[in-house]
Parts: C-alpha cells; structure tokens; sequence
C-alpha cells in the first residue's frame, strides 16, 4: 500500500472538526487497506508501532530530524531552523520547502506503508554506539524520493505529533462499519479490545476472518486486560442501595493501579492506561520472581511509604518513581507496597467469569500466606448496614487511605466496564463535593503578570463514553506551582493542535490555544452549577444550561496514570451535582 494514500487520508482527517467525518475517512480507508498490513495501518493511526503495552517510542529529537531533513532536501540546517522557529511544526516547515529534486536518492520506487513501518521500527530498537548516525540514515532515507504531503505526515509520525483526533472508540466504530456494516457491532469489537488491548490485531481478525473469530478472543499472559471501573457513590446509604447482594467493603488507597503478570521468570507490571512500567518497580519484579506462585493475573495498588515511619506517601510521591535513569535513588527515597486486591488468571484459567467472592478466596490462598513487608492483601469485610460501612471507613481514613471500595460479592469481573457492582465511597467534606475529579485539559488563555509566557488559566473538560466527546465544565488557575506550572507548560506545548480537537464540545468558549486531549489534572471545588457556557450535561438539568465546578483549583496531582477516557465522566458530574441536593 503506498504511503501516499495513508498521507492523504491523514490530511483529510486533519482538516476536519467533524467526528462523524473522521469515522468516514477511517471506512473509506479501511475499504482499500490491503488485509495483511491492516494491523500495521491501525498502529500508524494512533501513532504507535503497536498496541500501547508493547509499542516502543522513537526517542527522536528535533535537532535529528533537522539533520535528516537537510540531507534530504539539500537545504541547510540553519535555514530549517529559522523556518522551524517561525512555523513551530516540523512536519508543516517540510511541506512549505522545496525539495531539491535533482539530488540522487537511495530508493526509486515509490514509499510503502510497510517501508515506513518498518523502518520506524528499526529506529525503535536502534540503541548504543553509533545509534544516533545510523537513526538520521533511517529518516534520510524515508524523507529521499517523497513528496512533502507524505514528508509532512512521515515526519509527524517520526516525532509523535500526528494528533488527527482519532480515539479507539472511533477506530472500533469505522472497523465495525467498514467490516460488518453495522456500528452495533462496536459492542463486539469493545469486549475483545478490553481484554486484549490491541486494535491492529482486532483489525486483521475481522479483515482475514469474522466477527465470531474477533468474539473467541481471550485473556492471555502478558497482555494487560483493561481494568474493571467503579461508580461513585455520596454516601454508605446510597452506596447500599445500589449493591443488590452481599457487600464487600476494601480500604481504598490513593496508589497506582497496576496488573502483575507472571509466569515463570518473565515478570510484567501495566498500569490502567496498560502502559508497561516493570522497570520503574525492580523490587516489586524481585519479590515475585521469589515468589512460589506462578502463572497468574493479579491487580493491585502501588502505594509509596514514608520510609521513616511506614506511612503511605500521596500519589504525586509515587510519581517520582516513573523515571527512566536514578532508579536506585528512588527505590530508597520512595519505597512501595503493593497491595492486591484481585486475581482474573490462574494455572492457565480465566478466573474474570467467578463471582468476587470466590476470586478473593483464590486471591487469599495463594497471596495470603506470603511474609512480606511489600506485600499486602487489601483489608477486607463483609458490611451490610450503614454503621458498620461507617465504621470501617474510619479505619480506612486512620490507616492513610482516602475511602472505600464496595463491591458486590457475587459481580463477575467485567473489563473495561463502569458500572454499580463496585462503588467508591470517600470522606465527604462539609460545603464540597463529595469527592475530586479527574478532568483533561483542553485548552489555555494566556497568563499576565507573573505568568507572562506562561498559561494563566486551563480549560477542562468531562468525557462522555456513548458519545467520545469531551465536554467543557470549568477554566482553572489555581493551586498551581511554579514549579508544577512550567511542567505542565512544557507538556502542554508539545500537545498545541492549530485548532479545536474535533472531539470537543466547546459551545461558545474561546481559547488563545487549543491542545490534543493527553493531560490529565485532579481538580477539587466546593460545588457544581448550572452554566450557561459549559457543555458538560448541556440540557441534561435545564434547557440552555450546562454544569460547571465552582471555585475550582488544581490539587497538585497530574494523573499521569489515566487516560483523557479514563477521566470523571459527564454521567458520574451530574451524579455529583444531584447528590448536592441530598446532604
């Protein structure tokens, strides 16, 4: 397949602010993607070489492909940068110059999507010495003979900038249409991602074979299942009117959610997002490589420990321990424990069909026995009435955590679902809403004064699933650092697109920068109002009004562990804002 259709595609994509658009450009490009290279098409489009637990970063920096780029054009470094400095996108800089066709290239057929694939692969796991000369010959390479709509899109890709607005919701709903001719299969096609995480792989099932083929898949060692999700609850009393059978009450921990897979030596630690993070913790590999138990799936949260005193550190502690060089130095400063919570594979069993209860049971006898100080089961009951939840949330908030789980005994485990088989229960707050929320940014107005060249104040917003849309619900300027504030604006620069995301619902609000939805904030506010200007729950309470957090202010967690569609949902908002009513 020549890269030049994929280019286009992505162009069209681009210029669109139509979500319904994006998913007939993808049908119109899944039609004449050749069956064999489909998974290699679908890992291009979310600008990765492969699903998000196995995909490698590329590691390439601008400077290289400035480099790479001059080779390739013939024009000088220093007039790519000035180009660079005025336009700020290296991808529309090479589609504005003017190649120097007369040069010789090292290829004379046209460029291929599996070149391309394959050679950023290459990249990718090009390390060591004279790792740096041999990556700009790779780009070299690709960049000789093209024309500058495919140098444009090869480059975007080559730097992880492609932002085209393309979330797996939208890529299940065109492979639904474009495969089966019915977008209901979406449902299909979302059970077997949730439990295998891998899009390409769904693709080239339903391209090679059927949709009965895509609904076989199953869990498997070493390919994170996405985590079952709670609904949030105002207090114990709604908490049990929602469960139906016996309740389960955990303390909640104000860790990181992660998988641990096992089997044998071979060891793999994913968090919620299914990131693979087994290098950020080697004490936690070591105690189960020590470990008798073997071939297993088992869920649990990292927390870090003070470690003076053994207390639970905030989650923002915990961060500190994803870093790629000083491990060691982190493991002494921000010692962890990890502490399971759940098992779903066992001796080649998929466990996720038993009711909690008996998974528990399992969980306890191979977990439970085990003498560690860095292993833990979490603290269990059986509650069913408000005082002994009551009771057992004191417990949980003298013990440094922040609630409860309550899960209904005999729920199955249910990958990817929302729903009221597990409840979240947190302290409430006299004057606040019950609990923070999780919002994506996704827009900016500049700072003045102090923050002059910096953001003065961030646009969020709420995610709706049904929909994969996100919708407005405050602008916050608050509770930020300036430490935190140049973080957050040199990662929110990397993520500028030259106009709103197609997937946002913005109404009339009007930013000086628009972002790719990628970063994740932990906002806290006193209340939720009805708003004329925000979209969140836009005539769901009253016609012309949406919701909004009142005072909102940023509690200093970036949630790098969540996902834009892992954030508070405009359903669980509007929750918040009806139980207002009920305290």
């Amino acid at each position: 397949m020549l890269f030049l259709e994929l280019a286009q595609t992505f162009e069209k994509m681009e210029k669109t602010s139509s979500r319904l658009d994006l998913t007939q450009y993808l049908v119109e490009l899944m039609k004449v993607t050749p069956s064999n290279i489909i998974d290699k098409v679908i890992y291009l489009i979310q600008g990765k070489l492969g699903p998000d637990h196995s995909s490698k970063e590329l590691g390439i920096a601008e400077k290289m492909v400035i480099r790479s780029l001059s080779l390739a054009t013939g024009i000088s470094s220093s007039e790519i940068k000035l180009k660079f400095n005025e336009i700020g996108d290296l991808g529309d800089v090479v589609y504005k110059l003017n190649y120097n066709k007369s040069q010789s290239t090292l290829f004379s057929e046209p460029l291929t999507v599996e070149r391309v694939f394959d050679t950023l692969t290459k990249i990718a796991n090009t390390s060591g010495t004279g790792s740096l000369n041999l990556k700009i010959r790779y780009i070299t390479s690709l960049l000789n003979n093209v024309s500058n709509l495919e140098a444009k899109y090869l480059l975007k890709l080559i730097l992880g900038n492609l932002r085209l607005g393309i979330a797996n919701y939208t890529l299940m709903d065109a492979l639904a249409i474009g495969f089966t001719h019915d977008k209901g299969n979406r449902v299909i096609l979302e059970k077997a991602f949730n439990v295998s995480s891998d899009l390409g792989n769904i693709a080239r099932i339903l391209a090679q074979g059927s949709i009965e083929e895509v609904q076989s898949i199953s869990v498997s060692l070493f390919i994170p299942v996405r985590p079952m999700l709670a609904e949030r609850a105002a207090d114990s009393k709604e908490a049990l009117s929602k469960i139906k059978g016996k309740c389960l009450a955990e303390f909640k921990i104000d860790g990181e959610r992660v998988q641990v897979h096992k089997r044998g030596t071979r060891i793999e630690l994913f968090t919620r997002s299914l990131e693979n993070i087994t290098s950020h913790f080697p004490e936690i590999v070591k105690m189960f490589t020590d470990l008798d138990v073997d071939n297993f799936i088992v869920e649990g949260e990292v927390v870090a420990i003070n470690p003076h005193d053994q207390k639970f550190l905030p989650f923002q502690s915990l961060m500190r321990r994803r870093r790629k060089h000083d491990i060691q130095q982190a493991m002494e400063a921000y010692p962890v424990i990890l502490n399971l919570f759940d098992i779903l594979y066992h001796n080649g069993n998929d466990l996720m069909n038993l009711v909690f209860e008996e998974r528990r049971k399992i969980l306890e006898i191979n977990f439970g026995n085990i003498k560690s100080d860095r292993l833990k089961l979490v603290n269990q009951k059986r509650v069913s009435n408000i005082d002994e939840i009551d009771n057992f949330m004191a417990e949980s908030l003298d013990s440094g955590c922040e609630g409860l789980m309550l899960k209904d005994s005999n729920s199955r485990y249910r990958a990817g679902a929302r729903e009221w088989a597990w409840i979240k229960l947190k302290k409430e707050y006299a004057g606040t809403i019950t609990d923070s929320v999780d919002l994506v940014v996704l827009g900016a107005l500049y700072g003045k004064g102090r923050r002059v060249g910096k953001y003065g104040a961030l646009l969020l917003g709420s995610y709706s699933k049904e929909e994969d849309t996100f919708y407005t619900i405050c602008k916050v300027g608050t509770g930020f650092k300036d430490d935190a504030l140049s973080v957050l604006y040199d990662t929110l620069s990397k993520q500028i697109i030259h106009k709103k995301h197609p997937r946002v619902q913005s109404g009339n609000v009007h930013m000086d920068v628009w972002f790719e939805p990628s970063v994740v904030l932990e906002i806290i506010s006193p209340e939720i109002t009805l708003s004329p200007v925000y979209t969140t729950g836009r005539n769901m309470i009253k016609p012309g009004y949406g919701l909004a957090l009142r005072f909102p202010k940023f509690s200093g967690n970036i949630r790098e562990d969540k996902s834009p569609e892992d954030i508070t949902t405009v359903e669980e908002i509007i929750d918040l804002y009806n139980n207002q009513f009920k305290q």
